[in-house]
């Protein structure tokens, strides 16, 4: 069997969950016998695959031009939307957009039309993108959305929740399979740890630097946080600048700048990773939107416990972890402080065994297997 993983042109410039869950599927994939290529590309020679597996809908134009190509060539087509709430990220691009993202909010109240907005800016710097985006003007994102679903022989969703809002969004009944991220092997196997960081007990937040990722609200309110308690203690940030977002970025470098107890690591190896969650007490999510959390996993299986926000979040992390409201400081303080004080989370096994790549993989060829077998 050869698949195919299409995604967003700009998928290696500027990477995020979508590239690790292709790539960490793929791998594991390969392991099972299945051949795997990752293309970006709108051209793509679709011919010598088996199964046309595309990545990432949201606020993305070109995956309806990837959808299409594969329905008119006859190839079984497998949907990863990797959808995210649209309450959640209309409330944050309300509450927190900056720049661009804050003009195309006060003009749009519609997110569709905002995200095309935001699609014709990026355009002018990446014309790859413009041509998509263009068909998007003229036949309307959400439009373009609800027919690449519609084309889909499977959607795989991460949780229950995604499905029930592309359901909601979209209006279009699909045929849905659960699979959920996982954590790599790094994360699962008996190791010894070396901290590289020289402190410990800290509090971490891996991902993207960026203002949906909510960095500056997290700063405030461990600040907040080490003032109630009267101790010291250090943030860990752990993730490459978003360069789009540069007036956040000046921001936080500022806020590193002034404060010895934050520590910032731009870019590390996955396999450092569970040494950097090893060491800390409290792994914090407190994104405005995310599809499942993938960070806040990989912190529980290495031995920190969670803050995380969301619906998905509590979906699949349940009561092993304390929950905030992304808006306000004080809850994500309160919340911090809930895990820093409390005592060391314990893992069930069979959470152990579920949330793994190894796991996702061998669902997503059962899909792959089941779409051949009926085309």
């Amino acid at each position: 069997m050869k698949v195919l993983m299409w995604s967003r042109v700009d998928l290696f410039d500027i990477g995020g969950g979508d590239l690790i869950q292709m790539e960490a599927t793929a791998a594991e994939l390969r392991k099972l016998g299945v051949e795997v290529d990752i293309s970006t590309d709108l051209n793509a020679d679709l011919s010598n695959y088996d199964v046309i597996h595309v990545f990432h809908m949201d606020w993305t134009a070109e995956t309806y031009s990837h959808a299409k190509r594969a329905r008119d060539g006859r190839k079984p087509l497998v949907l990863s939307p990797i959808h995210h709430s649209v309450k959640e990220v209309k409330r944050f691009d309300d509450e927190y957009g900056l720049g661009w993202r804050k003009i195309t909010s006060f003009l749009f109240p519609d997110q569709h039309q905002r995200d095309t907005m935001k699609n014709i800016y990026r355009s002018l710097s990446d014309h790859r993108k413009l041509k998509p985006t263009l068909q998007s003007i003229f036949m309307g994102l959400k439009n373009m959305h609800t027919k690449t679903l519609s084309m889909a022989n499977v959607v795989l969703v991460q949780t229950e929740a995604e499905a029930r809002d592309l359901k909601e969004t979209y209006g279009v009944e699909i045929k849905w399979v659960k699979v959920s991220n996982g954590v790599g092997e790094q994360f699962t196997r008996e190791q010894e740890f070396e901290n590289s960081l020289g402190v410990e007990d800290y509090i971490i937040c891996v991902g993207r630097i960026e203002a949906r990722k909510n960095q500056l609200n997290i700063i405030k309110a461990v600040e907040k946080f080490i003032a109630s308690e009267e101790i010291d203690v250090s943030l860990v940030f752990v993730g490459k600048k978003n360069t789009h977002h540069g007036s956040f970025i000046k921001e936080f470098d500022k806020k590193v700048a002034e404060n010895s107890w934050i520590i910032y690591v731009p870019e590390t190896s996955w396999d450092e990773m569970p040494a950097l969650f090893h060491f800390a007490k409290v792994g914090v999510s407190a994104s405005w939107f995310e599809t499942s959390g993938l960070t806040s996993l990989e912190a529980l299986f290495s031995g920190a416990n969670v803050v995380a926000a969301g619906e998905r979040a509590r979906e699949i992390l349940g009561n092993l972890a304390s929950y905030c409201d992304p808006g306000s400081v004080d809850s994500i303080a309160e919340a911090i402080k809930k895990q820093y004080d409390g005592p060391k989370t314990t893992v069930p096994a069979e959470m152990r065994e579920e949330y793994t790549w190894e796991n996702a993989a061998r669902k997503t060829k059962k899909v792959y297997e089941e779409v051949l077998a009926k085309s």
